[in-house]
């Protein structure tokens, strides 16, 4: 469970990059834009949730035995789910790498059970980070849902100019 807390995520980012060097190396820059937008969406969210409810970890209001060091700080969402949430929803909804995206989501599964187990985080903690990568996820696809639906849009009545 320790190692899963703290140094699962490694990997995590390390297959993120292997996928986005391959959607760079084969110039799929739709695949890599949309992924890097959920990646970033996502990030705002985490930071906005931060802000707007502040809740220590459980190690400060509960007197128990810390298995990973950590410095006390705001506890929700977690960093750590919502980076590998948000890494599991861009590969899944918008990349060649479905497989992938589900190995990562269980991932994350895995690396927000182990930072309670740890006493890290509270399970709301983990909560919150998997629904901030999903709705980071939804909003970039609603976002290329629209652009797309617009672009066809704008084809159609450009071909029915030229008739």
């Amino acid at each position: 469970m320790v190692f899963c807390a703290s140094y699962l995520i490694f990997a995590v980012f390390a297959t993120a990059a292997c996928c986005a060097a391959y959607l760079f190396y084969k110039r799929q820059w739709r695949q890599l834009t949309y992924f890097s937008a959920t990646l970033a969406v996502s990030y705002l969210l985490l930071q906005i949730a931060a802000h707007l409810y502040v809740d220590h970890r459980p190690f400060v209001d509960h007197h128990l035995y810390q298995l990973v060091a950590h410095a006390a700080g705001k506890s929700f969402p977690s960093d750590h789910t919502t980076a590998t949430a948000a890494i599991a929803f861009g590969l899944l909804l918008f990349t060649q790498f479905k497989k992938v995206g589900v190995i990562i989501l269980g991932c994350a599964l895995l690396i927000g059970f182990a930072r309670v187990f740890v006493g890290i985080h509270y399970p709301v903690d983990i909560l919150g980070g998997l629904l901030t990568g999903l709705i980071g996820g939804s909003i970039v696809y609603l976002t290329k849902t629209i652009i797309d639906g617009r672009f066809k849009t704008d084809t159609i009545a450009v071909q029915n100019q030229k008739k």
